[in-house]
């Protein structure tokens, strides 16, 4: 079937169905299942926060803790050549 017949022939329906207000109908729609997503970003947006906060404090009470002896050419560090390459004596 020749895709103009079809739609003349969807032009021309009796039952009076017009596709000028669809989009407007569309959005409607759209709009309505949104209005429940508010809140849900609200709480989303609460635990986020309250997670970041709970990090932060964690994250300076571990670094406050941290071990002065990061370089690898200090005596005892755990990272020299020496202590990587020794083999269980």
């Amino acid at each position: 079937m020749n895709l103009n017949t079809m739609f003349e022939a969807l032009r021309t329906r009796p039952d009076g169905v017009r596709l000028g207000q669809l989009e407007a109908a569309v959005w409607r729609r759209i709009d309505a299942m949104r209005e429940p997503e508010r809140g849900v970003w609200a709480w989303r947006t609460a635990m986020a926060a309250v997670v970041l906060s709970i990090g932060m404090v964690a994250g300076g009470g571990a670094a406050a803790s941290a071990r002065a002896d990061l370089s690898p050419f200090a005596v005892h560090s755990a990272l020299a050549p020496s202590t990587l390459l020794e083999t269980g004596r």
